[in-house]
């Protein structure tokens, strides 16, 4: 990237130069070529004003009021030559001079002016003739046009090395967000870089990393809590066919209702467990979320009913796009949750938070809220059904959402569900 920032912006700064170079060149070239004839003028003028002194003829003497060498020569008005270095026969710029009028111009390889001069008691009407050689001009122009060409580099090499800090600059801080990108994930982020570019991608970066860092510490857990989900009725069946191969019951079938049982569970889990692996691939819908929780109870009642429990669904209509299937493995959790450890009724709450982010659901019965264990905890807690609390929060979760157990008198689970 240096390397192409730099480039882009010395290319980018010698076309400019050269784009401003050209029309310089060119009004370089016109203002020197006005000032030399200028100048030529000045000369003639001064020529003119010493033949009231000098003879014609006395090229040497006019010369000698000059400052320069350049070639001069006198004119009659008859066109013949009376002294000094010109042509023999008068060219365009000394005819017209010969006409009366004030001539410049460029001959074949000088620059020319040619001014008449009035009769005086000492001379004849007269013209002068002086001429620059065109080397002298071109050298002038090339001495010009090699300082602007110097002052076109020198801002070349200032642009490279604008180009070459401000490379400097920008690569620096992606240099250090590669590093701490390649780096621990203890390491801290760089500090902002105050441009808002860079800055936007420092905060894409630190919050991929946490996000990260939160899937990785929540697949641990998930991969501890699946561990002793799994193994928990395997290690049941392992037992109570051991016990019965060495001390058999009269009545055979009693081993096999209990493995039947936990093979029940063992299907209930790996069900659950493959649910929340694909949840994040189910299609979300619109739809009431009371209602929504009602078809779901419903299926539970019977399983309340044999326990004398009565189960019910309060709670206004609250419309949000959701995953269903999510939510209906998190109930699964929390209902068995409290037919099993839980007492007395029953009762899932659904309403919206007051900022109208989150769909919320609690599920609480009358039985007493756990204070000696953590439900959440990596190991230890054990539903009984399912994929557990642990699991389930971790469902949660991942849906962009959370579980909590509420500090109440009685166990209320709440979850929200973002109202997307």
């Amino acid at each position: 990237m240096t390397r192409r920032v730099l480039t882009v912006v010395v290319v980018m700064t010698a076309l400019a130069v050269i784009a401003f170079s050209i029309p310089a060149l060119l009004a370089i070239r016109s203002a020197q070529q006005r000032g030399e004839l200028l100048a030529l003028q000045q000369e003639a003028v001064i020529v003119a004003s010493r033949l009231t002194e000098v003879a014609p003829g006395d090229t040497a003497g006019l010369q000698a009021a000059l400052e320069t060498d350049h070639p001069l020569a006198i004119y009659l008005m008859n066109g013949q030559l009376v002294g000094g270095s010109g042509p023999t026969t008068p060219d365009h710029i000394v005819q017209l001079a010969i006409a009366g009028n004030f001539a410049e111009g460029y001959t074949h390889d000088a620059l020319v002016a040619a001014i008449p001069v009035e009769a005086t008691a000492a001379h004849p009407a007269l013209v002068v003739r002086i001429e620059e050689p065109r080397s002298e001009s071109q050298k002038r122009f090339l001495t010009s046009a090699g300082l602007l060409g110097l002052a076109g580099l020198a801002i070349i090499a200032v642009a490279a090395c604008v180009g070459a800090w401000l490379s400097r600059r920008l690569n620096r801080p992606i240099d250090e967000l590669t590093e701490w990108a390649e780096a621990g994930a203890t390491d801290p982020p760089p500090p902002p870089t105050g441009i808002d570019e860079l800055d936007s991608l420092r905060s894409a970066l630190v919050d991929d990393r946490l996000r990260i860092d939160e899937l990785l510490a929540r697949e641990r857990s998930f991969s501890s809590q699946v561990s002793h989900q799994l193994r928990t009725p395997v290690a049941a069946m392992r037992v109570a066919i051991e016990a019965e191969q060495a001390a058999p019951r009269p009545d055979s079938r009693l081993v096999l209702d209990e493995s039947l049982g936990q093979l029940d569970r063992l299907e209930s889990t790996i069900t659950s467990l493959l649910a929340l692996a694909r949840h994040g691939a189910q299609p979300i819908v619109t739809c009431d979320v009371a209602r929504l929780i009602e078809r779901h109870v419903s299926q539970w009642n019977e399983t309340a009913q044999l326990d004398d429990r009565h189960l019910s669904v309060v709670g206004a209509a609250v419309t949000a796009t959701v995953d269903p299937e999510a939510i209906g493995h998190i109930l699964d959790v929390l209902l068995d949750n409290a037919v099993v450890h839980g007492a007395g009724a029953i009762v899932v709450t659904v309403s919206r938070s007051p900022d109208l982010v989150w769909a919320t659901i609690d599920v609480a019965d009358e039985g007493p809220r756990p204070v000696s264990r953590d439900v959440f905890a990596e190991i230890g807690n054990d539903s009984s059904h399912g994929i557990g609390l642990r699991l389930a929060r971790s469902l949660a979760e991942s849906s962009g959402g959370s579980l909590s157990l509420l500090d109440t008198g009685t166990t209320t689970f709440r979850l929200n569900i973002p109202a997307r």
